[in-house]
């Protein structure tokens, strides 16, 4: 008897590891994910139940494929010399699980295995589109899998993007200096599905493709060593290459790409295949947040054509926070104003972005290095209540409005069920918004705040810059 339950315990580990329990598209996309930015899977897996605590239905890790290491091979988020930078990890060297930065390929398993366990799905960032800069760091195996090194890369991969308005170029040129890859030649698709496949088995749920819109659509111009613009179908899980399909694909895996607005994006193409980013949203929301208008009517339309259903929505990104610092400066309070509203409306999947640990509205303020957890906000009880509420108002309806003529309150009602209300003034406000749910007495879930409801009214003071729940 013991023999035969030691048997099945071996069997539920297998298939754990094989990703048979793993999360579902549209548990994922229906709840909220968390960006452990720079976090290693030891990170995440030690904090997975703070993670689930706090609501995230899944958790994005930063890219898992071998990365440049750089001179020193340091940890430093960001800094002036060599000594460790964030973005080495976006400069793959090999498609194969692990890299100094993060982790191990028994790391990441590890860390599935725990996401496993309390119901969270894991997204991977993965970037085909090129490799780093140092061309002689790149894996010899790589090299030779592909055909030799002259078959690893674009035509036009002998400059960078000269018009954004060429979507040849935008798909093939080199973007930001990146040696563009040949993401069309088979053999290189067979070299990277072995990747995708790999992270599959080791419980993946799903992917985030980083520079999407420079990989190009099966209509968009061909280079010319390319048959056909084939990526997308193969790794969509629609098509096989070289007789080999992904083992789960689009249907079963939440599937996105960065597919950045505006520069001939084609973002209404690419929301036809997967959920894409809607960076104009994030950009529109941030000016609200430092402007302290909310506007109801305006901040309503997403601004992007896909359907609400197939966005991928941020206060910020890894990008937006790092790059160029323009959402840097925001405060941990804004931060939160601006989640509360995306995390809360019926539309978009929201993603968090989780920034490192130390002073707040400073860009890389060096409080800690790669590898370790970022900051508190995650677990901020109004992320948390929001996040819940997300979670309680699945299929409800939406209704997004000012109070009154102010357009520094906002609230976000679901169908007749509850509001989250968010105060931008700097000072605290009184709240009179009409609702359609039962009158009473109900206590904010975020900040304790005490709220009437009479009459189809609710009633309350909301302290400055923050962030009520009530259902």
């Amino acid at each position: 008897m013991k023999k035969i339950k030691h048997f099945i315990f071996a069997v539920i580990l297998t298939a754990a590891c094989s990703g048979a329990f793993s999360q579902t598209r549209k548990s994922i996309q229906d709840g909220a994910i968390l960006h452990a930015w720079c976090w290693s899977f030891k990170t995440i897996e030690e904090n997975m139940d703070k993670i689930a605590a706090a609501g995230f239905s899944a958790v994005q890790t930063s890219p898992a494929n071998t990365c440049l290491v750089g001179d020193y091979g340091g940890l430093e988020i960001y800094s002036e010399d060599l000594n460790g930078k964030w973005y080495y990890h976006y400069q793959p060297t090999d498609w194969k699980i692990g890299n100094y930065q993060l982790g191990t390929r028994d790391d990441f398993i590890s860390m599935n295995k725990k996401a496993e366990e309390y119901g969270i799905g894991v997204i991977v960032d993965v970037l085909p589109n090129h490799t780093t800069p140092r061309i002689n760091e790149v894996s010899p195996d790589l090299i030779n899998a592909v055909g030799g090194l002259e078959k690893l890369y674009h035509k036009n991969n002998d400059h960078g993007i000269r018009s954004y308005s060429d979507r040849l170029e935008c798909t093939t040129a080199q973007m930001g200096g990146l040696p563009d890859v040949n993401t069309e030649n088979p053999d290189f698709q067979a070299y990277y599905m072995k990747y995708v496949n790999d992270l599959i088995d080791c419980g993946a749920d799903g992917f985030r493709y980083d520079t999407a819109k420079h990989i190009g659509l099966p209509d968009d111009p061909k280079d010319p060593y390319a048959k056909e613009n084939n990526f997308w179908p193969i790794f969509l899980g629609k098509e096989p290459v070289n007789g080999v399909f992904m083992k789960k694909n689009s249907d079963e895996l939440f599937i996105y790409g960065e597919v950045l607005q505006g520069g001939n994006s084609r973002e209404d193409a690419y929301g036809m295949l997967m959920p894409v980013t809607a960076s104009d949203y994030g950009s529109i929301l941030r000016s609200a947040l430092e402007s302290s208008k909310f506007s109801a009517k305006g901040l309503k339309s997403w601004r992007h054509p896909a359907a609400p259903v197939n966005i991928v929505t941020w206060v910020e990104s890894h990008d937006t926070y790092a790059n160029h610092g323009e959402s840097a400066h925001l405060t941990n309070a804004q931060l939160r104003m601006g989640w509360a509203l995306i995390a809360a409306r019926a539309g978009g999947t929201p993603l968090f972005f989780s920034r490192p640990q130390g002073k707040e509205a400073v860009q890389f303020p060096g409080a800690s290095k790669i590898g370790d957890i970022g900051n508190n906000e995650f677990m901020n009880p109004e992320v948390v209540a929001v996040n819940k509420f997300r979670a309680a108002m699945a299929g409800e309806p939406e209704e997004l409005v000012n109070n009154g003529k102010d357009n520094a309150v906002i609230g976000i009602k679901r169908g007749d069920r509850g509001v989250v209300l968010i105060n931008a003034h700097k000072n605290s406000v009184k709240v009179e918004i009409p609702v359609s749910f039962a009158d009473g007495i109900y206590i904010d879930k975020a900040n304790g705040k005490k709220f009437k409801v009479e009459n189809g009214t609710l009633k309350g003071n909301m302290d400055r810059e923050s962030v009520c729940v009530v259902y």
